[in-house]
């Protein structure tokens, strides 16, 4: 009987000890609270634009980058080009590259051209590309795309 009692009094002390501790009060949650009409939304770091984008607005934190990627043929001669100097709200993060899509040994294989832009003061500017051959000089781009920027 002795060592039936010492069972059930260790039982509803083991008991206790598991029992969950009682939570502390708690105020009552307050409302969530409304969007600022001032918060602004935030931009991207990277904004990736194509020749689908002609004409596009982009909007860039000081510090964030665009990255432009035009659809291009090297083996025909023509690459795109920024016409004239970037708008100095921009800086270039190094020069235009190309990239093939296919087999590079293949003639005729199309690829890209990428350009890189990091925004460097508030202001706007225009980032505009011309599709041509630079020996061509005098002749009219076969294509050309824009994209109005403006860096907070």
């Amino acid at each position: 009987m002795r060592c039936a009692g010492a069972t059930v009094a260790l039982t509803l002390v083991l008991a206790g000890c598991a029992a969950p501790a009682p939570s502390p009060p708690q105020a009552p949650a307050a409302a969530p609270a409304a969007p600022s009409a001032a918060a602004a939304p935030v931009a991207p770091k990277i904004v990736d634009l194509d020749n689908a984008d002609d004409g596009t607005r982009v909007v860039l934190a000081r510090g964030a980058e665009v990255k432009v990627v035009l659809d291009a043929n090297a083996s025909t001669g023509f690459q795109w080009q920024l016409a004239g100097e970037a708008p100095p709200v921009l800086s270039p993060i190094g020069t235009r590259i190309y990239v093939s899509r296919g087999d590079p040994r293949r003639t005729g294989a199309g690829g890209i051209n990428v350009f890189r832009f990091r925004g460097e003061q508030a202001g706007q500017g225009v980032l505009q590309f011309e599709y041509r051959r630079p020996w061509e000089t005098g002749v009219p781009a076969a294509k050309t795309v824009r994209y109005p920027v403006t860096v907070q």
